[in-house]
């Protein structure tokens, strides 16, 4: 089993104690932190939605019949009243549990992050860099400009992260592939530096958009910051562009150096 299908099984059945499963998450830690997460995940829904049963509620329910029957129609408009708002407030914690942000990484790198955990890239597709034009190209599909391009994408495609749009890329650096993704149509506040399962990222604002990058290591950042910044220059929307849409970029982490590997988000 390789990345790819386990990610798939994951998405499907979490709890699968099929021998290939089992294997591959021993075997790869990026899988085995996903698998963690998915396994977080279950266990809030269940924390959710494990709502104690109230003390007495037989005595409780044969008392709220005999009520309704001695009042009517008054009495039962009530109780549906009642039951509407337990349920509403059922569902409102049960929203919020689940949905309780990550401490440590803001919004918008967490959409950029999960994304990446599902895009899962061969290396056979980052082998060597892309031609410029076509990094041109894609950002110029999604109504932004580039001055130039910087030396060393080895990967580009047109993703969505959450409900924004991006374009995916992989930069090999010295201390190993980064994912940096342009999102044009989302300006962040203020640049923030954040950590998720031993995986480093940073988010910043820049031109219209945000910048996130996450890798291995943070020892690239700075650099690929810079380049970016000059790549893109004072004016990052295209002005006056036919469709107005702006969106960004975002690339996979490798995972293994070996031939075959499989370039994954962290």
């Amino acid at each position: 089993m390789n990345c790819l299908e386990f990610r798939r099984r994951l998405g499907s059945e979490p709890a699968c104690s099929s021998e290939d499963f089992v294997a591959h998450r021993s075997e790869c830690a990026h899988c085995a932190a996903a698998h963690a997460r998915a396994e977080e995940f279950e266990s809030r829904i269940r924390a959710a939605f494990n709502v104690a049963v109230p003390a007495n509620l037989a005595d409780r329910i044969l008392l709220a019949q005999t009520t309704e029957a001695r009042h009517g129609g008054r009495g039962r408009r009530r109780g549906f009243a009642a039951l509407v708002l337990a349920a509403a407030a059922s569902i409102v914690i049960a929203v919020v549990a689940v949905n309780r942000p990550r401490s440590g990484v803001p919004e918008l790198a967490a959409m950029v992050v999960d994304h990446l955990q599902e895009h899962v890239v061969g290396a056979d597709k980052t082998g060597g860099p892309v031609p410029k034009q076509d990094v041109m190209d894609a950002f110029a599909a999604r109504g932004v400009s580039l001055a130039s391009v910087p030396d060393g994408v080895n990967y580009v495609h047109k993703c969505p992260a959450g409900p924004y749009s991006t374009v995916h890329m992989v930069m090999p650096e010295r201390s190993g592939p980064v994912s940096v993704v342009y999102v044009a149509d989302k300006r962040i506040a203020d640049q923030v530096d954040f950590s998720r399962d031993g995986m480093r990222g940073r988010q910043l604002p820049l031109g219209k958009g945000s910048l996130v990058m996450v890798a291995s290591a943070d020892t690239d950042f700075d650099a690929i910051e810079r380049v970016w910044k000059s790549a893109m220059g004072e004016a990052v929307a295209m002005s006056g562009s036919r469709d107005g849409v702006a969106t960004g970029f975002a690339g996979p982490v490798q995972q293994s150096g070996s031939s075959g590997a499989v370039l994954a988000a962290p």
